[in-house]
């Protein structure tokens, strides 16, 4: 992955794509808020909006990838991705086409979370879920809803990792 930064005009591009990087207080407190939000599902508005970001730039860095990656290369070039963006570590080897289940042994959600707000007993892993649909989605074809995941168990409720079940919704 190449990262540029242009100092003259303070903007960041990993491959080509401009990105933002924020602290834990501010992604924390965009997830606490959307939580609170009673009208609307804003987390799911939420996990929508990071699949449709990582579907599209994904789909892009597949394309200078090369035609000649295996699916497994594209899944385990979304799983450096993802520890490079600093978000944590994944592991895909349980997943397919047909969806299948993946887990964290490590999450930057959770330590910021831990670190802001302390424990607590519902996931907080939402950007991790949007993740997955999307790297998914662009993977194996399809558009950004083909991919449902929800997250099963949380380092931030006690667990030893974050798990996650994915599957293709009909």
């Amino acid at each position: 992955m190449l990262v540029c930064f242009d100092s003259n005009l303070n903007i960041m591009k990993l491959d080509g794509v401009m990105v933002s990087l924020h602290c834990h207080h501010y992604n924390c407190g965009l997830v606490k808020a959307l939580e609170e939000i009673e009208e609307i599902n804003a987390v799911d508005i939420f996990v929508r909006a990071a699949a449709e970001e990582f579907y599209l730039n994904f789909n892009n860095y597949i394309l200078s990838l090369g035609k000649d990656k295996t699916d497994r290369d594209k899944l385990e070039a979304a799983t450096e991705l993802y520890r490079f963006m600093g978000f944590g570590r994944l592991d895909f080897s349980q997943l397919n086409e047909s969806g299948g289940r993946a887990w964290a042994d490590s999450s930057y959600y959770v330590v910021g979370w831990l670190a802001k707000y302390g424990r607590r007993r519902r996931p907080v892993c939402h950007l991790t879920r949007g993740f997955l649909a999307g790297i998914l989605a662009a993977i194996y074809g399809g558009t950004v809803g083909k991919y449902r995941v929800e997250e099963d168990h949380c380092m931030i409720t006690g667990c030893d990792r974050c798990e996650f079940t994915v599957s293709v919704n009909k």
